[in-house]
């Protein structure tokens, strides 16, 4: 556990330049405050031992059974293991295969007996019995549960508190001499820090509260006088959304002010949400999406009740961040899962495993082409079928074919196609333009004109022809069989690890459990036909409904009714839901709209000409008071075949582009975009937090350097991580090393998304450049022709 913040530790050579410009002395005693916090942080980290992460604790476990068994001394973490695992999708069979090192694996979990697939150990002169039965008899208990059970102890005794009280008091002194250094604490200010920290009567130093209903904010801390006075107040916020750790505030209530406006950006709220307890998070997301559409709701912050005093003054800091501590492993591994049966979490592994391997396969063939890319295949078959009909054959690339279709105005041939531009060229040898020209790294062509450009930009109307691709290779039975079977595939998958994860949060009775897990396990073969007019009350079995509002159909969200001992029980069910939360009791729904921020999460999935509808509705739920009309389940709303859900997306595309309530490439961009972000975060990550759903709102929540953001919960660091991984693309020329620069999240988006084209675009969308450089597509190629430097890999046959 690393409680130090961005100071530590600092590079001589990359110092920033505020301690560049201080004094000798100055830098000298900084360096001093670094030491002792460094010192400090050494000491709870030897006092914690292998307790100090799940992964030391599982690399302790693993040394310790090497050593037992073998009399090895190898390292667990350099102990490479390639798990292979196959299974059947649409007639065709996936093989997820992964490369995790022994103390990855341990952590990961297996699948359960009988689906587990093959197990190899990598290297030479390895122990005869270093196997897969033996791994297979070692796993036999959780690594997580065994952890999060041990976790809570290892904060009850008073040596680790007090390691920790100390690093909490060199962690404000460095960061207040930093912040003096920077011009953000005068020197009367820092030596109100010290006074406060010495335990002086007249100060307080307290921990801050965002609501009167929930607990203290991590790290946030207010240091002022108990009595009223005209001094400042200090707010420490580190890596604060403000760009500063340290402010000096006129008044406790301007201090409220500053914090209110960091909820301005999804990344304050973000800030403001991640240093929540792990019991409120869900009720501080619904209100930061309360005060995000309506500030006049935030109610500022309060001060915790602190009543310690000289050298107990940091007591309330250091017990609140115990609490932290201790709320976030329980979350993610909550009593639930450890109390579960293996069976239970190894199936919720499996899950997870398949879930990895159906949306890489959905990114790459299953899902949605974007429009860009699918403008670009269609003027490059367009043109290369004309050439070769005169007797020309030429790859060709429209991105590479610069067109100006009026003085001034250029595009590549692949934008001017998607954007619909269309011109003339009558007067094109006589003016000069319109015109085109080739890249001089693309083949030469010598029979497309100027006039044929013109021609195929008036007549070509892709809008149309995308829709009608839609229809033949998405909605059509036959024709689109796979996407559709892949779809219904990954819904059952989602829906089982959101049951799973409700079970191990405590959120289901273990009856409600299996008999959900059998309304899901129904859809395996077909069901017959509901008869016209069925209302639920008909329905004398448990069955899974389409939600409906004002009527209207909201796509991707439904009702699970269960008929469990004579008794109706209803849940809803809404992928991807803002605050983590998929499954939820059905009468919570008015609640979950008032408090936990899921309106625009249903007006978002309903069709674009029934949004004003719903989205009245939905707004009189968020802001009046008094409303809390419920919905009802509709008549013919069982759903029978989950197809009917796969064609409810298609055609809400299709239907939103007829009302122009969005273009077209809006549209589709948002859906492939959902479907990258969700398959790099599934990769990415080493295994499937219990508590929170890993949904693309919550994108990669414990994934510290780009891999375990997620299971910590702090979306906007691995956010950061996720998309400095795609911008640093195009950097990679710069590099003379190639291959082995590249990072493993680099390196899992290019194995996800399988072609340079693709990489190049997801470089464009996100870094605003046009492309990326040669040698970065040389690396990319490189990345892609060498299978083994990807950790991750799904191939379908």
């Amino acid at each position: 556990m690393n409680m130090m913040n961005k100071y530590l530790s600092i590079d001589i050579g990359n110092r920033p330049q505020w301690l560049e410009r201080a004094s000798v002395n100055e830098q000298l005693h900084f360096g001093e405050l670094e030491q002792q916090l460094i010192t400090s942080q050494a000491d709870l980290d030897k006092q914690l031992g292998s307790h100090v992460s799940v992964q030391a604790y599982a690399k302790s476990v693993a040394s310790q059974l090497l050593q037992l068994e073998f009399g090895s001394t190898l390292d667990p973490d350099e102990l490479m293991i390639t798990s292979r695992y196959s299974f059947d999708v649409a007639w065709n069979r996936v093989t997820q295969e992964d490369r995790r090192s022994l103390t990855e694996l341990m952590v990961c979990g297996l699948h359960e007996q009988g689906w587990r697939g093959w197990i190899t150990f990598e290297g030479e002169g390895l122990p005869s019995g270093l196997n897969q039965q033996w791994l297979e008899e070692v796993m036999a208990e959780d690594m997580r549960a065994a952890y999060g059970a041990a976790y809570r102890s290892m904060f009850q005794r008073s040596e680790v508190l007090a390691t920790m009280v100390r690093i909490t008091r060199d962690q404000l002194l460095l960061s207040a001499f930093g912040a003096k250094l920077q011009g953000h604490l005068e020197d009367a200010s820092l030596r109100r820090v010290q006074r406060a920290l010495d335990g002086e009567a007249s100060l307080m130093i307290a921990p801050l509260q965002l609501r009167d209903d929930t607990r203290p904010l991590l790290e946030l801390v207010a240091i002022g006088s108990r009595s009223p006075s005209e001094d400042d107040w200090l707010l420490y916020a580190p890596d604060s959304p403000g760009g500063q750790d340290w402010y000096q505030l006129p008044s406790l209530r301007q201090l409220s002010f500053e914090i209110g406006g960091w909820t301005a950006t999804s990344e304050g709220s973000d800030y403001l949400l991640w240093r929540s307890h792990a019991l409120d998070r869900e009720t501080v997301s619904g209100y930061m999406n309360q005060v995000f559409k309506l500030p006049n709701l935030w109610r500022g912050v309060a001060l915790a009740p602190t009543p310690y005093t000289g050298a107990e003054v940091l007591d309330t800091i250091v017990y609140n961040h115990r609490a932290w501590l201790v709320a976030q492993e329980e979350h993610h591994t909550p009593y639930g899962y450890r109390t579960a049966t293996q069976q239970q979490r190894q199936n919720f592994t499996r899950m997870n495993c398949e879930l990895r391997a159906m949306k890489t396969i959905e990114v790459r063939e299953g899902g949605f082409i974007s429009y860009e890319r699918f403008c670009h295949q269609l003027v490059k078959q367009i043109i290369e079928e004309n050439l070769l009909s005169q007797g020309e054959k030429v790859a060709i690339d429209p991105d590479r074919i610069c067109v100006e279709y009026e003085r001034g105005q250029q595009t590549t041939l692949t934008r001017l196609i998607a954007d619909e531009v269309h011109f003339y060229s009558t007067n094109a040898v006589r003016d000069g333009v319109p015109s085109f020209i080739v890249a001089a790294d693309h083949p030469p062509i010598t029979k497309l004109s100027i006039h044929d450009i013109a021609d195929l930009s008036r007549r070509l109307r892709p809008g149309e022809k995308y829709i009608d691709m839609l229809r033949a290779t998405h909605i059509d039975r036959e024709k689109g069989f796979f996407k559709q079977q892949l779809y219904m595939g990954i819904m059952q998958r989602q829906m089982r690890v959101a049951i799973l994860r409700a079970l191990f949060t405590g959120r289901l009775v273990r009856e409600h459990f299996e008999e959900l897990m059998k309304v899901v396990a129904a859809f395996d073969s077909p069901q017959p036909d509901w008869p016209v007019g069925e209302s639920p009350d008909d329905v004398q079995h448990s069955a899974l409904f389409k939600l409906h509002l004002k009527g209207r159909p909201i796509v991707d969200a439904f009702v699970f009714r269960l008929h469990v001992g004579g008794k109706i029980a209803e849940y809803l069910y809404t992928p991807d839901a803002p605050d983590g939360c998929e499954l939820r009791p059905f009468k919570d729904f008015v609640s979950a709209v008032k408090t936990r921020g899921l309106g625009d999460y249903f007006y978002g999935r309903a069709f674009g000409k029934y949004q004003p509808e719903v989205g009245t509705y939905l707004t009189d739920l968020e802001q009046v008071a008094n409303f809390t009309k419920a919905p009802i389940l509709e008549r013919n709303s069982r759903v029978t075949d989950l197809y009917a859900c796969y064609y409810d997306v298609v055609t809400k595309v299709i239907s939103d582009v007829d009302e122009k309530t969005q273009s077209l490439e809006e549209i589709i961009i948002g859906l492939v975009s959902k479907s990258v972000v969700s398959a790099v975060s599934a990769i990415a990550i080493v295994y499937a937090p219990v508590g929170i759903a890993l949904s693309v709102a919550l994108f990669a929540q414990n994934m510290v350097q780009g891999v375990r953001a997620y299971t910590e919960g702090n979306r906007t660091k691995a956010l950061k991580h996720y998309i400095k991984a795609v911008i640093e693309l195009g950097v990679l020329a710069k590099g003379i090393h190639g291959l082995s620069q590249v990072t493993k999240l680099q390196k899992d988006v290019i194995g996800l998304l399988g072609d340079v084209y693709t990489v190049e675009k997801l470089f464009a969308e996100i870094s605003g450049q046009p492309r990326l450089h040669e040698r970065a597509w040389e690396v990319i190629q490189e990345v892609l022709d060498d299978p083994e430097s990807i950790t991750s890999k799904t191939t379908i046959s």
